[in-house]
């Protein structure tokens, strides 16, 4: 696990002193470590070491990494957008009062938890009040305030933040076999995610998607209309493509953004890009910078919860060009 090490260490001395809590929610952004951090956690409650990590050789952490531990159990959903009622009751209440076949407790793993219906939360409630005393409940989420307020209050809240860019390049130094100057920028892009580092690192569609955010800033400051919609159609046609083009041009607008208050290349992610980014910080006012990355934010916020991904997008080259052109007869008067 690279970072979070302040919940490491309060699930470290929970398992030391024999304080492990029936129900915890792990949020955090997509990518951030929240699955690895449950399964490393789970795996370390039954571990046959019985020490404040995995051993990794026992039969039970080996049952774990196979798939098929007897008291590690997930939560599937039937249906992709939501966990319903009957998700949670047939998988975990009617269940969890069943002994653990083998280990000290019985873990149930609920990932994308944030997605549970409302009657799956008051389902899964009368559970975590009563729970039996072998009964560990991990719901992974984004957002731990799409939870009903008598939920969190029955659970240990640890919410993982961005992990320093220097630990995330060390690492990505360490096990990926790349250049250190490799290793800094795919940190820099990452903002504090190693997942996102690592998918970035991992696809091949780098360069193809950076050139799609420098021809969509194109269009904004040429204010052409047409290419911008043919943009909107490519983002909605893949979106985990647009989602990962979003994710970059926050990165690019960021540097916009620092390049016209300091427009040195050292400091700069896409340093490689430099002069396209001088050339384009001369055709955009600050503000519309800053616009910008804010109704990116607002999709990326409005994609959680599963708005109309094509309208948000709509919706942002529609404030987008409203406010150029406020911006711009403002600077004509």
């Amino acid at each position: 696990i690279v970072g979070h090490d302040d919940i490491i260490s309060h699930l470290r001395n929970a398992i030391k002193m024999n304080r492990v809590s029936h129900a915890y929610i792990i949020e955090g952004e997509e990518g951030i470590g929240k699955k690895l951090l449950a399964g490393v956690f789970a795996k370390t409650l039954q571990c046959e070491a019985k020490g404040d990590e995995p051993c990794d050789v026992c039969t039970s952490c080996l049952n774990f990494e196979r798939g098929n531990h007897p008291d590690i159990n997930y939560v599937i959903p039937t249906k992709k957008a939501s966990i319903g009622v009957d998700d949670i009751r047939e998988q975990l209440n009617m269940d969890i009062y069943v002994k653990p076949y083998q280990y000290p407790y019985k873990i149930y793993i609920v990932e994308d938890a944030d997605t549970m219906t409302v009657q799956a939360q008051n389902a899964l409630l009368k559970t975590i009040e009563e729970p039996p005393q072998y009964a560990i409940i991990l719901l992974i989420a984004q957002n731990s305030s799409m939870f009903l307020p008598t939920v969190l209050s029955r659970c240990v809240i640890l919410s993982l933040k961005q992990i320093e860019e220097s630990k995330i390049e060390k690492y990505l130094a360490q096990h990926d076999h790349i250049s250190p100057e490799q290793a800094k920028m795919f940190a820099s892009f990452s903002r504090g995610n190693i997942g996102k580092a690592k998918m970035l690192l991992a696809s091949e569609a780098f360069e193809s998607i950076r050139n799609d955010v420098i021809k969509t800033i194109d269009c904004v400051i040429e204010n052409n209309d047409f290419e911008l919609m043919e943009m909107v159609k490519k983002l909605c046609e893949d979106k985990d493509r647009g989602a990962m083009i979003l994710d970059f041009m926050l990165t690019w607008l960021r540097d916009l953004m620092l390049i016209k208050k300091i427009p040195e290349e050292k400091y700069m992610i896409h340093k490689d890009k430099y002069k396209t980014l001088l050339k384009q910080g001369q055709g955009l006012a600050y503000n519309r910078i800053s616009a910008l990355m804010e109704e990116i934010e607002a999709i990326q916020r409005n994609m959680r919860v599963n708005v109309n991904y094509q309208l948000s997008l709509e919706t942002m080259l529609f404030q987008i060009e409203e406010r150029s052109t406020r911006s711009t007869n403002e600077h004509m008067s």
